[in-house]
């Protein structure tokens, strides 16, 4: 072999003396094609480490006739690798574990808590409010007293207002308002509103004689 030739001269060199072209090469050897152009043209992004690069040489040696030592030391030499380079390593196994950096495993923890409690409070964060008032017990009421206490129950995780004012629910569910009524026809709003559900309103007239 005429070591003073280049790699990509000495290929062309070999192939036309042998009537032997890239697609037929790739054939002979079990080579892909795209390999055996990424060889010639030392376009080393192209091609996997370097022990299977070795491997493929060989291949090429055998059925070009030429020393394979000498034109693996020719690649070698022309890519400037020395001993051993940064691509001389084997290729990543898809299948094999990654090593997941802190954020991602934050993240997935972050997201898995979310779900269970997603799926533990559903029920609480969609639908429908359940709100029962118990006093005023009825649409429309007279009474002699005044101030009045409003009461009722909701659950402790929906929000409640009566005529705008956002009232407390205690840890049972119950609520209670102390209100002051105006001579005549007092219109009175409940209005109760679940987190990511719906809003219902509920109104109750009370006549203060």
């Amino acid at each position: 072999m005429e070591t003073h030739k280049d790699l990509k001269t000495l290929l062309n060199d070999a192939l036309e003396l042998r009537n032997v072209n890239h697609e037929k090469l790739a054939q002979l050897t079990g080579v892909p094609e795209r390999f055996l152009w990424a060889i010639q043209n030392l376009e080393i992004d192209k091609l996997p480490s370097l022990p299977y690069v070795r491997g493929y040489i060989k291949k090429i040696s055998e059925v070009l006739d030429l020393n394979h030592e000498e034109l693996w030391g020719l690649y070698k030499k022309e890519l400037g690798y020395k001993t051993s380079g940064a691509y001389d390593k084997l290729p990543t196994n898809r299948f094999a574990i990654k090593h997941l950096s802190k954020n991602s495993i934050l993240l997935g923890a972050l997201g898995l808590l979310l779900i269970l409690y997603l799926a533990t409070n559903f029920a609480h964060l969609i639908g429908k409010p359940n709100l029962i008032i118990t006093y005023p017990n009825e649409s429309v009421i007279a009474t002699l007293e005044n101030p009045i206490v409003l009461t009722g129950r909701l659950n402790q995780k929906d929000k409640l207002t009566i005529n705008g004012e956002e009232i407390f629910i205690n840890s049972d569910g119950s609520f209670l308002k102390e209100y002051t009524l105006q001579p005549g026809a007092n219109n009175i709003e409940f209005k109760a509103k679940r987190l990511l559900g719906k809003e219902i309103t509920v109104i109750r007239q009370i006549i203060y004689q």
